[in-house]
């Protein structure tokens, strides 16, 4: 089973002798109060999840992390831990219930975005004849008012659900969540990326929801200025897009 003595073997020498490197690490990570942060890098990480893959141990090992009381916290998992639990659903061959299953279960460990993208992003299990069922698990997630469970839900629709088939029935599905300036800054966030990816993937269709005004002012202004971060996005465009941002004075949900 992993031990925070055996997670310690890979933390690099700069992580405990450098303050100003740990700092920034830990600041970058924007961990919840009273996290317990080792210091490992994602690559570590996912070395040391495909590891416990191969061992074969890896549901003793989750269930151990589980039965953690609490999760999350000064007295929780730590966050390379539960980092290395995320990575771990996603690199197992189950079934695909058993996964959603595991999934919905891993969710409460989850306070803090690197957390929630690293399952979302390194989610290379979903397949195409799978879609249906798993698009429905994730508007279940979408819906819920807890912030990380609806950003889970979010970052996994932009990773699988934003392709030329799925992406006007996502984008009508969570510009209908309605959401509000006052909602949990993970969601609006988790929301605002998706809708910036979608304007670098099909332009005119997520243009629409910019042009009508179908987000909240927040919501609508981050997913401008991702969107003209980008390098997929024309000059032209960007140029376009500019002219859509709602000033503070401007109607608001």
């Amino acid at each position: 089973m992993l031990t925070e003595e055996y997670l310690m073997t890979f933390v690099p020498e700069r992580f405990l002798c450098d303050e100003r490197y740990r700092s920034g690490h830990i600041h970058i990570l924007a961990p919840a109060e009273g996290t317990q942060i080792l210091g490992l890098h994602t690559p570590e990480m996912k070395l040391i999840a495909r590891q416990l893959v191969k061992s074969g141990d890896w549901r003793e090992q989750i269930e151990l992390w589980k039965s953690h009381f609490p999760l999350t916290g000064a007295d929780g998992l730590t966050h390379e831990e539960r980092m290395v639990w995320g990575l771990t659903i996603d690199y197992v061959k189950v079934p695909l219930d058993e996964r959603l299953a595991m999934i919905d279960s891993f969710i409460p460990a989850v306070d803090n975005w690197a957390l929630c993208d690293n399952l979302c992003c390194n989610s290379k299990w979903v397949r195409r004849e799978d879609r249906q069922r798993i698009w429905g698990f994730l508007k279940d997630l979408v819906d819920s008012t807890e912030e990380f469970r609806s950003r889970v839900g979010l970052i996994l629709s932009l990773a699988h659900f934003l392709d030329p088939d799925n992406l006007p029935r996502t984008l009508e599905y969570v510009a209908g969540r309605a959401y509000k300036d006052s909602d949990p800054y993970y969601i609006r966030m988790g929301a605002a990326w998706l809708f910036a990816e979608a304007l670098c993937k099909q332009y005119d269709t997520a243009l629409d929801y910019i042009r009508e005004g179908r987000l909240s002012r927040w919501i609508h202004n981050k997913a401008i200025q991702k969107a003209r971060e980008s390098w997929r996005i024309n000059h032209e465009q960007k140029q376009e897009l500019s002219g859509y941002y709602i000033r503070s004075n401007q109607s608001t949900r």
